[in-house]
């Protein structure tokens, strides 16, 4: 009799510990609100108009000679000289950087992998996981040029953009493949065109995009979601269109912010006029596969960002967070040391920092 008391005893203690195990994870997992981050703010060193721009969980930004890369607690972690009227663009772990026809390619340490001059001007470059693309000479029928991280030729095409102008391009499927979108300058109206290629290989599709304005290629669950100021069409590698059915209408609203994953692009929109010149944003959409969800904020904002499945909107003086599926929004006053008005939103950090700017000081302030 006593024996079987005992192992009871240790079945009762066995069941406890692993109850409070379970606990335990739960509340380290955000459950009961456990894991919810302290939201802190931290200014910068930088002022708005120096380009600041996230790198992954870093800053950049260009105060009109070097290129500076911070920490998003304001720490310096490399800096690199390019001279004046530079330009930049960043992937998760490069940066490219061009000053004339000078062309710079960085790693995320700041050490230049490549460093040398190309035969015409640069109008731009774009930086991918495993290339970098530019494009040269002339506004209209330019070259645009393809290079591996060390600077070695890939590609180079010239006949497709003959009576073109370049508008912009983007590496997609782990940096395999290039889109490229065009306007024909000649023609009676307006038409954009986008290749595709994959880089070192073939054209592998042609999408006449038509009269509106594409302004965002987004590549998410194996297809590009193309936007422009009247809908939303979705393309796989080969440029071949997902089916009417896909469409989704977005006119009156811009893309202001995005999460890419295996799964549907989910894309955060706010009315068009909101968002000219000086922010003040009320409503908000959320497009996710067939999914549309429309949101009013408590009060206008300057700007809004998603991250995972939450929403940020950033007013005057209060941060408000709601979940897509929330009914309400939750209120938080913004932490010092800001104590001016926000202005502008810039761009959020993968470590959860979003960059925002109180009239030229910029400030990191960690979501919760």
């Amino acid at each position: 009799m006593q024996e079987r008391k005992r192992d009871d005893k240790r079945m009762v203690l066995v069941i406890i510990l692993i109850v409070a195990a379970l606990a335990m994870i739960l509340y380290l997992g955000g459950v009961f609100g456990g894991g919810t981050r302290q939201m802190s703010a931290l200014q910068l060193r930088c002022v708005v108009s120096q380009q600041v721009t996230p790198f992954g969980d870093r800053v950049l930004y260009y105060d009109g000679t070097t290129l500076f890369c911070l920490s998003s607690s304001g720490s310096e972690m490399w800096n690199y000289s390019l001279g004046g009227g530079a330009g930049f663009d960043v992937a998760d772990n490069h940066a490219v950087a061009w000053v004339g026809a000078n062309l710079h390619i960085l790693d995320r340490n700041g050490r230049a992998t490549y460093n040398d001059r190309l035969t015409d001007d640069i109008q731009f470059a774009r930086a991918g996981s495993r290339y970098v693309a530019a494009v040269t000479g002339p506004n209209i029928s330019p070259t645009l040029v393809i290079k591996d991280m060390t600077g070695l030729g890939v590609d180079t095409e010239t006949l497709a953009y003959t009576d073109r102008a370049i508008l912009d391009m983007g590496f997609f499927e782990n940096g395999e493949y290039i889109w490229v979108t065009s306007l024909d300058v000649y023609g009676v109206v307006p038409s954009t065109v986008m290749n595709i290629y994959r880089v070192g290989a073939m054209n592998t599709g042609t999408v006449e995009l038509g009269e509106e304005i594409t302004y965002k290629v987004l590549y998410s669950g194996g297809l590009l979601n193309v936007v422009n100021t009247r809908e939303v069409n979705l393309y796989d590698y080969r440029g071949t269109a997902q089916g009417a059915n896909t469409r989704r209408l977005v006119y009156g609203w811009k893309l202001i912010d995005w999460v890419l994953d295996a799964g549907d692009a989910r894309m955060l929109f706010a009315p068009q006029f909101q968002t000219e010149d000086e922010q003040s944003i009320t409503e908000l959409r959320v497009l996710q596969g067939s999914r549309s969800l429309r949101y009013t904020l408590p009060d206008t904002s300057v700007g809004a960002a998603i991250r995972g499945s939450t929403i940020y909107a950033f007013s005057a003086d209060s941060l408000y967070r709601a979940d897509i599926n929330a009914q309400r929004f939750t209120a938080l006053k913004l932490p010092a040391p800001i104590d001016q008005p926000v202005t502008g939103y810039i761009g959020k950090l993968t470590n959860g920092v979003a960059l925002i700017n109180c009239g030229q000081d910029v400030y990191a302030l960690t979501l919760p």
